[in-house]
C-alpha cells in the first residue's frame, strides 16, 4: 500500500510539474508583441505547408525577419519542418547567427537553446545583405535539382504563377568555383554552406533578375517580401522545374517559351494577388492532417517535450 501511495504521489506530482512548464509556456508566449506572435503563426504554418506541398522532406528550413527587430530572424531549430511547434522556434542574430533563445519561451536563452541548423548561415548573410528581404527558405527540393547542375540550361520562368524566377534564368551556387580563401582545403566540402563566409558567397550569387538562387548537388534558395511569398514562390518554382523539363523533352530547346522580362514584371505584380487564396487554402488542408501542429494559431497548450 505504501508502494501504491508514493507511486500516485509521483504521477501527481508529474502531473503537476508538466502543467507548470505548459502554463509558463503559455506566459512566455503572451509576453511577446502581437507583430512577434502573428510572425511565429505564419512561420509555423509555413513550415508545415512546405512539407505538405512537398517542397521539403526531413530537411530544408524557412525564416523572416523579426518584425520588432530586422537585427534578428526567427526560424526553428534543428527539427524536421512537419515537426515544428512554437516550443521550435528560435530568436537569431543576422549579424552572426547566434541563438539569442526560443522566441516564444523566455526561459530557455543562449546556449540553453537547442542546436541550429548548420545552413543557419544562408539565411542570416541573404538578411544581412538585402535590408528589404523579410523572408528566406532553403530547400533540397528535386524538381530543381537537374537545372542546379547543369549551368547550360537555366531555370527560367515558364508560367505566370513562377515570376520569381526571372526571364534570365536562376544563377547557380557552385562551391567549386569559390576561392581558398572562403572554401579552403582543409574544410569540409560537403556543399553545406556552414559559416557566414559562405552564406556571404551564396547571397552575392543572387541577381536582380531573378529571387532564386539554384545550388549545385544541393537546392535552392529563396529571397522573399513575406514568408508567405516565400512559400508561394518555393511550390512554383517546383512546378516550373516539372513543366520545363517536360518542355525540353518535347524538343521546345533548353527555355521552351519561357516568359520575357515584360511577363516576368507583370505577372509578379498579379501574382502577388494571388498569395491570399492559396495561403488559406494550404493552412486549411495542414490543419486537417494530424501530423502538423500550429499551437501558436490554434491557441493550444505548446508540447512539453517540445525540444
Amino acid at each position: 500500500m505504501a508502494y501504491q501511495r508514493t507511486t500516485r504521489t509521483r504521477t501527481l506530482l508529474q502531473h503537476f510539474l508538466a502543467s507548470f512548464l505548459l502554463l509558463s509556456r503559455l506566459v512566455s508566449a503572451q509576453n511577446v508583441p502581437p507583430s512577434v506572435m502573428s510572425a511565429g503563426i505564419d512561420l509555423l504554418d509555413a513550415s508545415h505547408i512546405l512539407h505538405f506541398l512537398e517542397v521539403v522532406d526531413a530537411f530544408g528550413h524557412v525564416s523572416l525577419r523579426n518584425p520588432d527587430n530586422s537585427s534578428q530572424f526567427l526560424m526553428t531549430f534543428a527539427i524536421a519542418p512537419a515537426q515544428a511547434t512554437s516550443q521550435s522556434v528560435v530568436t537569431y542574430e543576422v549579424k552572426n547567427a547566434t541563438a539569442v533563445g526560443l522566441t516564444f519561451n523566455s526561459s530557455v536563452v543562449g546556449a540553453a537553446t537547442p542546436t541550429g541548423f548548420a545552413e543557419r548561415f544562408i539565411h542570416s548573410e541573404i538578411y544581412k545583405k538585402f535590408p528589404d528581404v523579410l523572408a528566406v527558405l532553403h530547400s533540397h527540393t528535386q524538381e530543381i535539382l537537374p537545372f542546379a547542375n547543369q549551368a547550360g540550361v537555366p531555370l527560367v520562368s515558364q508560367m505566370h504563377t513562377a515570376p520569381s524566377l526571372g526571364s534570365c534564368g536562376a544563377p547557380i551556387f557552385d562551391v567549386r568555383t569559390l576561392p581558398r580563401t572562403v572554401l579552403p582545403d582543409n574544410q569540409l566540402h560537403d556543399l553545406l554552406v556552414r559559416n557566414e563566409a559562405l552564406g556571404d558567397a551564396l547571397a552575392n550569387t543572387f541577381t536582380n533578375d531573378s529571387q532564386v538562387v539554384l545550388m549545385r548537388g544541393h537546392g535552392m534558395a529563396v529571397r522573399a517580401p513575406s514568408v508567405r511569398e516565400a512559400v508561394f514562390s518555393s511550390f512554383y518554382i517546383k512546378v516550373d522545374a516539372t513543366v520545363q523539363l517536360q518542355g525540353i523533352l518535347l524538343g521546345g530547346g533548353t527555355a521552351p517559351n519561357a516568359l520575357n522580362q515584360r511577363e516576368v514584371t507583370d505577372t509578379g505584380t498579379t501574382a502577388l494577388t494571388l498569395v491570399g487564396r492559396a495561403w488559406s487554402l494550404w493552412v486549411d488542408q495542414v490543419d486537417q492532417i494530424g501530423l502538423y501542429t500550429n499551437d501558436l494559431r490554434n491557441k493550444a497548450a505548446p508540447s512539453p517535450t517540445g525540444f
